[in-house]
């Protein structure tokens, strides 16, 4: 079985690569059958709120239960599929474990895949799903709480969800107007929005699990006016590579202009089945609340 990964584009908290080298988000690439949404409506259920912690302004971390494990700790990444479990969690229920490969810039490498019992975050209950595990230890030092598993969107589009960073909430069910919003342009397996700076106009993922804006160099016509602020060497699992930091002027988020913003263009190979063109963190956009309306096909927000 084959999962598509993209380090180059794609590292989970990417401000922690340097100093955790290793661990590398799964990319909104061609799903396998195994991950497929079976595309059921989100229920319509009355809203539940969920309180999170927050770590360095962005990373949500929720209580839920896999299996029998109750109180386990979910870091809420939208811009991940699958989800991942760590090893402990996985050897604890005594999962089987299959082998999978991963592409990671470019260079395959092995992984493992195991089926979780059942998955209960907030109101949404997920049963016999497949996922990665891998070893999420490295969580417990780079910012001080044990990460259990990473809630990606094959669990989260089960629902409508909102982010509330003022309150340290988590609320699913009915969407509330906030005061903008974007229509999706992809939401399987990871929602995409459009985006537009200067001339040109980039298909994002609305990534909670990244701080910045990222942009593939493959996906950039010509050379645009950004400023440049220099290179950064940053490492996967696959090798050391390069990414350029700029600031880019006047980004507009649907009819929003959200004014300049930093952001970091990486190297990359153009896979044509990408059908993104970079990342948009959730910290540099100082988002306030967000909102993912499935039935709607809306990305909300307040800043």
């Amino acid at each position: 079985m084959s999962f598509k990964l993209s380090a180059s584009c794609f590292v989970l908290l990417f401000t922690l690569v340097a100093s955790v080298p290793g661990w590398a988000q799964p990319s909104p690439g061609p799903q396998s059958p195994a991950t497929q949404d079976d595309h059921r409506e989100p229920h319509s259920s009355p809203q539940s709120k969920l309180p999170f912690r927050l770590h360095w302004g962005y990373l949500v971390i929720v209580q839920g239960s896999i299996g029998d494990l109750h109180n386990l700790n979910f870091l809420i990444d939208t811009g991940a599929s699958p989800s991942v479990v760590d090893l402990k969690i996985s050897r604890s229920l005594g999962l089987a474990a299959q082998p999978a490969r991963v592409t990671v810039s470019g260079a395959s490498l092995p992984a493992q895949l195991v089926v979780l019992p059942s998955i209960l975050l907030g109101p949404i209950r997920v049963e016999s799903l497949p996922v990665l595990t891998q070893d999420l230890s490295f969580f417990q030092k780079a910012i001080g709480s044990k990460v259990d598993a990473i809630a990606g969107l094959d669990i989260l589009r089960k629902s409508n969800f909102t982010i509330n960073y003022r309150t340290s909430e988590m609320i699913f069910g009915p969407v509330e107007g906030l005061r903008f919003s974007a229509s999706f342009e992809t939401d399987t397996p990871v929602v995409t929005i459009r985006v537009q700076s200067l001339d040109q106009q980039f298909r994002l993922v609305v990534d909670t699990g990244g701080p910045d804006l990222m942009l593939l160099q493959s996906r950039l016509l010509g050379t645009p006016a950004f400023e440049s602020l220099g290179m950064e060497k940053v490492s996967d699992v696959s090798g050391s590579f390069q990414r350029k930091r700029v600031r880019i002027p006047d980004v507009y988020l649907g009819k929003e202009k959200i004014g300049s913003q930093i952001a970091f263009i990486l190297e990359d190979r153009k896979d044509e089945g990408d059908n993104f063109d970079g990342v948009l963190g959730v910290r540099g956009a100082k988002f306030q609340k967000i909102a993912f309306d499935f039935t709607n096909r809306t990305f909300s927000w307040d800043r």
